[in-house]
């Protein structure tokens, strides 16, 4: 009995430790290419750094957000070495991201540092992983946002790509190709240097980075809340606090109010523009009303973000400004 009890225990333990291990590294794109808590390494631009603009997300209800604007065959790098080893042999890969060319391979995820043509494409609008598995179906469409995960399990070495929550792509990955090389670096869109030039301009709005395996009705999960994930922070993954942002059009002023108390802690109200610059940023004492003058700042007609936003909240609603 003793020893069925310490084996229990032993047991219980390891599970515990287990699932305290796993963890993730997220990357929102909210005017900077640091990690959205501070525990990764901030991403480099390669090549040529992009830009941060507004853009629409016409699958998560229309909404407007952040996005980072790459040029073609400049993307970014996240460096393992920096994130301690956090990306192992087995992992789950988020992205939301929009390409503006399908024509032929674009290069989504490279693990060899630009070493070698393999790694994760969309080729034609068809995910693949190069050159092990392709899918018959086209589901990648030009300038659309689309929810691509790639996850590989380190025991059994099965590597998958999902796209839109359907598993498309699933081989077992006995080369070590969908791990990371020597190099400790990830290359997103930004082809290899063997056969170059396979890439795509484009934007991108979310990084997730796990150091587990995330199952089918995870993935499927995660896709149905992108809205939640994108435009709220707390843990829950869902905003229950409504928020109203009036007139709209806004001609002197724009009016925030809050149905709640929207935290305990202080609250920043940012105006961020379409070429996603923060023009008005200030912070508030924790209430339900919030006031912009628009009187003292001077900015051209147009689209514009408001952004409010507290220790564990996000909120987003474009407001046209009209003088």
């Amino acid at each position: 009995m003793r020893t069925f009890t310490l084996f229990f225990f032993f047991a219980l333990g390891s599970l515990l430790l287990h699932g305290q291990s796993n963890k993730m590294l997220s990357y929102k794109f909210d005017s900077t290419l640091n990690e959205s808590k501070g525990n990764g390494p901030t991403l480099v631009a390669l090549d040529s750094a992009g830009t941060f603009v507004v853009d629409t997300l016409s699958k998560v209800n229309g909404k407007t957000k952040i996005v980072y604007r790459f040029k073609q065959n400049c993307g970014f790098q996240f460096n393992n070495a920096l994130a301690k080893n956090f990306l192992d042999s087995t992992f789950t890969i988020e992205l939301y991201f929009k390409f503006d060319d399908l024509y032929g391979w674009k290069r989504v995820i490279d693990w060899k540092n630009r070493t070698t043509d393999d790694g994760a494409y969309v080729y034609l609008g068809e995910v693949s992983f190069y050159d092990y598995s392709t899918s018959d179906t086209a589901t990648v469409l030009t300038d659309v946002y689309t929810h691509y995960v790639v996850t590989r399990n380190g025991t059994t070495k099965e590597l998958k790509i999902y796209s839109d929550a359907l598993p498309l792509v699933d081989f077992t990955d006995g080369d070590n190709e969908g791990v990371i090389d020597t190099s400790h670096v990830l290359n997103f869109f930004t082809d290899d240097l063997i056969v170059p030039n396979e890439a795509s301009s484009g934007a991108v709005t979310l990084l997730n980075i796990y150091n587990y395996v995330l199952d089918s009705a995870a993935v499927k999960h995660k896709f149905d809340s992108l809205q939640n994930v994108l435009f709220a922070v707390n843990e829950s993954g869902s905003n229950q606090t409504r928020v109203r942002i009036y007139p709209n059009p806004a001609y002197d002023k724009i009016n925030i109010n809050i149905d709640q108390v929207f935290t305990n802690e202080q609250v920043s109200v940012s105006l961020i523009n379409s070429t996603g610059s923060v023009v008005y940023s200030r912070l508030y004492p924790n209430g339900n009303s919030y006031l912009i003058d628009l009187n003292p700042i001077i900015l051209p007609n147009g689209l514009y973000l408001v952004k409010v936003e507290s220790g564990t909240q996000i909120y987003y609603q474009k407001v046209i400004i009209r003088r």
